[in-house]
């Protein structure tokens, strides 16, 4: 574990420090495009270990490839299809774009940073965090950016991933072969685009908060913003406040709990533990113990769930109550707290009080050239339109074939029977295959990259076995796959998470099953990642290492 200093450069010149338009456009807007130019020669390569993703998923699962130190777990190459590390975090620019979680617990473990400008910080220091981490392990060395995977294909004969891939710029295609396979590319990925009657008649601007285009100017302008989760709590607070805008409306599709800032005696604290990564370390240990608090909340309807629940709603409605009375209606929801992503705010609900700043709670009807049509009839004109609409996660979680062993299609499996992965990071019939932040890994209140590294714990207590040579494969054993879905699905309908028990819909569940959230408390999710169930796994031996080990224990 050590500190890192960052130079906030990014304050100087966030435009750096993010994603271009056109780039963004090509692989996250509605019609992604992937270019294909099989006149260029087919480039092969190889390697131990391929991660798919360069955001905090892929960087976790390449430090600690770094961290156990083998020729083998060096031996790692990353793909991404962004133009450098991030991810989401590269990705996602839109003006007030910022972790929730404090970054203090929002960063990699093993390096801590002791000048976040604030609790929060924005996008692009956040981005720069993350170069400067990258930069610092020589991760550089190891990636190939602008290039998308399109096919992964486990051979039975070899016991290893073949990668399919085409670079971004040129369409060339690329053949990568190794002996694990990890995904991290996330699920904050495909973004849902708004879908309204009429929207293709527009004549003025439109996008989705994950594909900013910074080259538009809101000045006088008439913005209408279309959904009122996590992105809109950042974004409206933001038009308003730095980019001169005549007017927002926002339609409020869905109510949530939103909750205070921490206080700014939190911030004084970490200043004071930043002199020394131990103190840093334990105000980490502070601020993740205090949110851990919260999870009782999450299941169950026992006294201490019911206690901390009430608490929770309590500091979330006196919250909301200071917006201005006549939103109240449209704000304070009506089901159990944390049944949808809980809303950190930071300036949101004093925003509504600005006389610019507009709140409805009535449906698109349809869309004009130049104007929002509501269900009432109420027709709002619009400059821009912007659509915080959120993520397709179960589409994000699947964006490449994957064809496991005995051509096993895991994306099929995955329909078939619902999207899940054993402890969150195996799927059956895909051997030395790894997921970080895979299904079934988030919370409501607690961090993604503990997540992450819970997840990248796991794969380091079981990839020496693979690379050393001792085991050719390990797979999770189909009856134990199974188990684990009927068994965290069976926990989650007794959990808040959009479930008819927690009271709403929300993108955490189907109607069916979750496949998103996890059913347990995150103490408990550190310590089980940690401690495998080999009786879970089907394990194949190389006869040679065999061979060869007995040799070396008789000589």
């Amino acid at each position: 574990m050590s500190v890192t200093e960052l130079a906030h450069k990014s304050h100087t010149d966030p435009s750096q420090f993010r994603i271009s338009y056109e780039d963004a456009v090509q692989v996250l807007g509605p019609d992604p495009s992937i270019p294909k130019d099989d006149t260029l020669p087919t480039l092969y390569s190889k390697s131990e270990i391929a991660i798919i993703g360069g955001g905090f998923s892929g960087m976790v699962a390449a430090l600690t490839c770094n961290k156990m130190n083998t020729k083998q777990s060096r031996d790692f190459v990353i793909f991404d299809k962004h133009a450098n590390f991030g991810g989401t975090w590269f990705a996602n620019t839109y003006p007030g774009c910022a972790s929730d979680i404090p970054a203090l617990w929002y960063s990699f473990s093993q390096e801590l940073n002791n000048n976040w400008s604030e609790l929060r910080p924005p996008q692009y220091e956040m981005e720069e965090y993350m170069l400067q981490v990258a930069q610092k392990h020589g991760l550089e060395r190891h990636s190939h950016f602008r290039t998308v995977i399109t096919r992964a294909v486990y051979s039975d004969e070899n016991s290893n991933w073949t990668v399919t891939a085409r670079n971004l710029a040129t369409g060339q295609r690329i053949v990568h072969t190794s002996k694990i396979l990890i995904s991290g590319q996330g699920q904050l990925v495909t973004p849902n685009q708004l879908k309204a009657k009429g929207l293709e008649n527009f004549k003025g601007v439109y996008m989705h908060s994950a594909i900013w285009n910074h080259e538009v100017s809101f000045k006088n302008k008439k913005v209408v913003v279309v959904g009122n989760g996590c992105s809109a709590a950042q974004v409206v607070p933001e038009l308003l406040r730095k980019y001169e805008v005549e007017s927002i409306h926002q339609i409020a599709r869905t109510k949530h709990y939103i909750m205070p800032p921490l206080p700014p005696i939190t911030y004084l604290l970490y200043q004071l533990a930043s002199y020394s990564r131990y103190t840093l370390y334990l105000m980490r240990l502070i601020v993740a113990s205090v949110a851990e608090c919260r999870w009782p909340l999450y299941k169950g309807d026992g006294i201490l769930a019911r206690m901390v629940r009430w608490v929770n709603t309590r500091k979330s409605v006196n919250y909301m109550k200071t917006a201005p009375e006549k939103y109240h209606h449209l704000l304070i929801p009506d089901y159990k707290v944390g049944c949808k992503r809980l809303i950190f705010d930071y300036r949101y609900i004093p925003s509504l009080h600005d006389p610019r700043m507009h709140l409805t709670g009535h449906e698109i009807d349809h869309i004009t050239e130049n104007s929002v049509v509501l269900s009432d009839g109420t027709e709002l004109e619009a400059d821009i339109i912007v659509a915080c609409t959120g993520y397709n996660i179960n589409k994000s979680l699947s964006t490449f074939e994957l064809i496991g062993r005995n051509g096993v299609d895991a994306r099929k499996v995955w329909n078939d029977d619902g999207i899940t992965a054993y402890k969150t990071v195996m799927i059956r019939d895909c051997p030395n295959f790894f997921l970080i932040a895979g299904p079934n890994c988030a919370t409501g209140h607690s961090s993604v990259e503990l997540a992450c590294e819970n997840c990248a714990a796991y794969f380091e207590r079981i990839a020496p076995k693979i690379l050393s040579g001792a085991y050719k494969s390990v797979c999770v054993k189909t009856k134990a796959y199974y188990n684990w879905f009927n068994e965290i699905q069976g926990e989650l309908k007794n959990a808040v998470f959009g479930t008819p028990f927690g009271g709403c819909y929300s993108w955490y569940a189907s109607d069916s099953y979750n496949p998103t959230t996890y059913p347990y408390s995150q103490i408990f999710y550190w310590w089980d990642m940690r401690h495998p169930k080999w009786d879970d796994f089907d394990v194949e031996t190389d006869p040679n290492y065999l061979s060869q080990d007995s040799k070396l224990k008789q000589s």
